[in-house]
């Protein structure tokens, strides 16, 4: 394997070790790297630099958090020949498994465009330790502890990470979130819906989904009002005229 081609070809997941000389007293930049199992042994410092700092990019991580150290501000301090944290060893699985996925895997394609899309850890991660989809989170916690404490996350993770690129906080999130509990739990399917309709007034598949469970629970005057407001901000969607048409109101 290439320098170039084990840089560029998926080695962006924090996994490969660099090591500092086994001396009493450590030293940066190191002499020598050794235990590198799966970058070529004689990468040059620079590449396994940028490749390092692409692992903590995409991660959102520093050097410490697969790496032993007793101080995160001074490399000299960092016995990167260890391997005995679990995040390090977890690593090299990674960084072996998006090499195996841009090639052979993604190699087999047909018509592969030019330059070739590839796996990094940022494609995965966007800057988390834990790369779980918002939409997972919200639901698992509506169905664990409840809409409400969804919701609160839902705000947290909005003002922690809204401009970076960790989490979708397009308009579909909630809306998806509160389809997936309304059949157990319509009110907190509805106190999900009824935020995203503060957030996205103009987004018509909130009350599209508050139309139906109201239709479902029998209350046809918001059914008929809410897939109103569905007409209202999308006078071409049948789907709703037929709702309408079913309830017996006027579109």
């Amino acid at each position: 394997m290439s320098v170039g081609s084990a840089v560029t070809r998926g080695a962006w997941l924090v996994a490969l070790t660099l090591v500092l000389p086994t001396t009493a007293t450590a030293q940066w930049p190191p002499a020598e790297f050794t235990n590198l199992q799966v970058l070529p042994e004689d990468i040059s410092l620079g590449e396994l630099v940028a490749t390092m700092r692409g692992f903590a990019s995409g991660l959102g991580v520093r050097c410490n958090h697969c790496h032993v150290g007793t101080d995160p501000q001074d490399l000299s301090t960092f016995d990167f020949a260890s391997d005995d944290k679990l995040a390090k060893r977890k690593a090299r699985v990674m960084l072996q498994m998006v090499l195996h996925i841009n090639d052979p895997h993604l190699g087999d394609l047909e018509e592969r465009v030019t330059p070739a899309v590839e796996v990094r850890c940022a494609t995965c991660h966007h800057g988390l330790v834990v790369p779980r989809d918002i939409r997972d989170i919200l639901t698992t916690m509506a169905r664990d502890s409840g809409a409400s404490a969804a919701l609160t996350e839902y705000w947290r993770l909005r003002e922690d990470y809204y401009g970076t690129y960790a989490y979708d906080f397009a308009p579909r999130v909630l809306s998806s979130v509160a389809n997936q509990i309304a059949s157990q739990d319509p009110e907190g399917a509805i106190l999900l819906l009824n935020a995203n309709v503060e957030l996205f007034p103009e987004f018509a598949f909130n009350h599209w989904s508050l139309g139906s469970i109201a239709e479902q629970q029998a209350d046809t005057a918001a059914a008929i009002s809410h897939f109103r407001d569905v007409v209202t901000l999308e006078p071409d969607n049948r789907f709703a005229v037929a709702k309408l048409n079913d309830l017996g109101a006027e579109p």
